[in-house]
């Protein structure tokens, strides 16, 4: 079932709430059930939504990590002889922000 569609999601909510929403529709009329069920699609979508940019930002981070491990990989990394603690501090701020 897709549930990024509006078609999907009608589809879902038509089957799996059928029965729920007959007894709601009878019990406090047609405009408190057309209303749970724009907040349901609602919800629907905008977890859709959250999905999909978390998904992308996992995205980015792994690339990120795995950019850093061929790096390292590599024996691209600065040593603490060169020019003081502030390239090492660089890498850390840098591997700090991967990892957060």
């Amino acid at each position: 079932m897709d549930l990024n569609s509006k078609e999907g999601i009608n589809k879902f909510l038509n089957e799996n709430f059928s029965d729920l929403l007959t007894g709601i529709n009878e019990s406090y009329g047609p405009i408190l059930m057309e209303e749970l069920i724009r907040r349901i699609k609602f919800t629907i979508e905008e977890f859709n939504e959250e999905m999909s940019s978390v998904f992308v930002q996992l995205k980015d981070k792994e690339d990120k990590r795995q950019k850093m491990y061929m790096m390292i990989k590599d024996g691209n990394i600065p040593s603490q002889k060169e020019s003081d603690q502030d390239i090492s501090k660089d890498w850390e701020k840098e591997i700090d922000e991967i990892e957060s």
